[in-house]
């Protein structure tokens, strides 16, 4: 049935973004900020049905809805539907264990969170570009109009960089979504075996935690060189701007279901929360998102935090210090 084609397709979750938002009626509005921008002006208010989406993203190639909607529609059943659940979860101060399908169903969530945004499929589009942009230079000097990709001889006769460039991207976008699910499924049977949970809790109350289209946040301070799909890496998940889950690999035995908790105030939570704002702000593809107040407050300490010690002018320091020194240090 064509009701059942989804044209816009959401891959931040808005079950996910409304922990983030403000409710208005029926409606849940959450505030944005462009990555690139440092004016408060910038800062807008959008329904959270407006945002973290693309048009067919998903869509698979089928002759019928069911087919073209198979990965939007399971990421609907398998994660969507049950995020709340494992969101009360998380957040609840007094529940200190899971069930062993609880935690596969955390631990899946974050990775395909991980996994399910724009930023892998950019990535891979922005390499190809400049892949055939080197091949139509190529051409242009040899006087061909084909190279050779992978084995297979590519006409581009008849076509410009750029329309090549949207077609061969277009035709192999549903690949790469399904590479990303199946890189998805392998990581987490892996993770699944090793991870901690933990929930961090910000216990200053003029402090929160921002997001980003592209929220999940992965880092690995022991490698000499960082690997995205490195499955010894800890994930950062922003649950709400109160609560950060982190999921550590590094599972003790006979504590496999429990939920590790810690409340951080003081300096230890303005570092906590200044961190993991500019990681989202740094692993955005387009917008950072959450209350106008955490917005406005990152773009005020943006300069001071973000720049290194020995750029920062005298007045640089005297507000970084006066910063530091709301938190009693």
């Amino acid at each position: 049935m064509a009701g059942n084609l989804v044209k816009r397709q959401h891959f931040v979750p808005r079950t996910y973004l409304k922990h983030f938002a403000r409710q208005d009626g029926q409606d849940y509005l959450i505030c944005a900020l462009p990555n690139s921008s440092t004016d408060k002006d910038k800062i807008f208010e959008v329904n959270i049905k407006n945002i973290g989406l693309e048009k067919d993203f998903y869509t698979l190639p089928g002759e019928t809805d069911d087919q073209k909607m198979a990965i939007e529609n399971f990421y609907a059943e398998e994660f969507e539907q049950h995020y709340s659940t494992i969101y009360d979860i998380l957040v609840n101060p007094v529940k200190t264990e899971v069930t062993p399908e609880e935690r596969k169903l955390i631990i899946s969530t974050v990775i395909t969170m991980y996994y399910r945004t724009t930023k892998w499929v950019n990535a891979s589009k922005s390499l190809m570009s400049r892949v055939f942009y080197q091949m139509f230079q190529l051409c242009e000097q040899t006087g061909k109009d084909y190279f050779v990709f992978e084995g297979e001889k590519i006409s581009i006769a008849g076509k410009t960089l750029e329309q090549f460039t949207k077609e061969f991207n277009e035709e192999r976008q549903p690949h790469m979504i399904l590479t990303q699910l199946e890189v998805a499924f392998k990581l987490i049977n892996i993770r699944v075996q090793v991870d901690a949970i933990t929930v961090v809790r910000l216990g200053e109350d003029d402090l929160e935690f921002v997001i980003s289209d592209n929220p999940v946040i992965a880092s690995n301070p022991t490698a000499t060189r960082f690997a995205p799909f490195d499955p010894n890496n800890l994930l950062y998940l922003p649950l709400d701007p109160k609560h950060m889950l982190i999921l550590i690999p590094e599972k003790s035995e006979g504590l496999e279901n429990r939920i590790f908790r810690r409340t951080s105030t003081g300096f230890m939570a303005a570092m906590e929360k200044l961190t993991s704002n500019y990681q989202q702000m740094e692993n955005s593809e387009k917008f950072m998102m959450g209350t106008r107040d955490e917005l406005e407050s990152y773009l005020d300490t943006k300069d001071i935090t973000e720049k290194p010690t020995a750029e920062m002018s005298e007045e640089d320091r005297a507000a970084l210090q006066k910063f530091i020194g709301k938190f009693g240090i």
